[in-house]
């Protein structure tokens, strides 16, 4: 089956009108892996619903994990940090944070890197903030567990971070509840308890998606900052490939449980060639589709532990053939750090 070409070019992204830029901050050259994941699978007793996901990070740079909810984005996030739902049962090939194995680690081994090597930003800060303990005694309890620090030492500490997340008059927010800051203003708390102890890998699970767009801006834009300050490697969550389209260095798209396509921001974002990642782009509103509908993906993703034979996209897919039915296609390398796990790739060859 071939597409016409003016097919594949109304799907295609007009990468301009993301105002896609180059100048984000990039890794260090010649450092080893701060995450290095081969093989990771997780499931409740039944089918793995996270089915062989490869990540790699360097130190310093932002890895976004973009897919539809219930891909398995969290579930790989939680998978990092050990906090698995009872039941949950992982396994990988290799599982390595700075060279440390994460699958045998002891949970006082993974209870010393939380918090501290190892950090976490959750989607909704009201159920991860403890209501009942004030910001600055939240913050003091971290740097008291992890650096031994004394409770005024701490405090001081805690209210240079909250100074660094610009969070207006922070010495009055230190002694602040949860419930009597604004919701951008506790996701800064978040962001700053995440990174008070200068951890080496932050993960933040799509830490703006219930604040408005100028808020979503701002965090985002703060955290691109304090990871450049801080040299810090961000592991990025979202459904909302826009968001990230001026920070990422690199994307991995998820589609049920599985990394269909990497490579850097620009590959994904120019020269896109998994069919999901192209609808997802051509997806995204713009200024000339003011008024017409909005281009939807059809169908809907497969229900877990009911996943076709072969790729799971082909059901929803307009290029797939037979052979994309009966066989799941490897994630293989295109170019140079762009992989896509499709048979029909590269995309243009199927354009008449």
């Amino acid at each position: 089956m071939h597409f016409k070409r003016e097919k594949l070019a109304r799907m295609a992204p007009d990468s301009s009108a993301l105002h896609l830029t180059n100048d984000a901050p990039r890794p260090a050259a010649g450092r080893g892996r701060i995450l290095d994941v081969h093989g990771l699978r997780v499931g409740f007793g039944g089918p793995a619903i996270v089915d062989g996901v490869d990540l790699a990070m360097e130190p310093g740079e932002l890895l976004c994990l973009v897919g539809e909810s219930g891909s398995g984005k969290s579930l790989t996030a939680l998978s990092v940090m050990r906090l698995l739902p009872p039941g949950a049962r992982l396994t990988a090939d290799r599982f390595a944070f700075d060279g440390q194995d994460l699958a045998s680690a002891s949970e006082e081994a993974m209870n010393r890197l939380r918090g501290d090597r190892i950090a976490m930003v959750f989607q909704e800060p009201m159920t991860s903030l403890n209501p009942v303990m004030s910001v600055g005694d939240q913050m003091t309890e971290i740097l008291e567990a992890h650096r031994g620090l004394g409770r005024k030492e701490a405090r001081e500490v805690a209210l240079a971070m909250l100074r660094r997340v610009k969070i207006p008059d922070p010495e009055a927010r230190l002694d602040a509840y949860p419930h009597q800051l604004s919701g951008g203003m506790r996701q800064r708390v978040m962001i700053a308890m995440a990174l008070i102890c200068r951890p080496a890998l932050l993960i933040a699970d799509e830490p703006t998606t219930a604040l408005d767009v100028t808020i979503q801006s701002q965090i985002l834009h703060l955290l691109d900052e304090l990871r450049a300050e801080l040299g810090a490697a961000v592991l990025f969550i979202t459904h909302n490939l826009a968001l990230v389209a001026e920070i990422a260095d690199r994307i991995a798209v998820m589609y049920a449980g599985r990394i269909v396509e990497s490579g850097s921001r620009a590959d994904l974002f120019a020269d896109p060639q998994h069919p999901y990642t192209l609808s997802l782009l051509a997806a995204l509103p713009r200024e000339e589709d003011v008024g017409r509908p909005l281009t939807a993906i059809d169908g809907q993703p497969p229900a877990a532990g009911q996943m076709p034979t072969g790729c799971r996209f082909a059901p929803r897919c307009p290029f797939a053939v037979e052979k994309c039915r009966a066989a799941y296609p490897p994630l293989a390398e295109l170019a140079p750090g762009h992989a896509v796990a499709c048979w029909r790739a590269p995309l243009e060859r199927n354009v008449a």
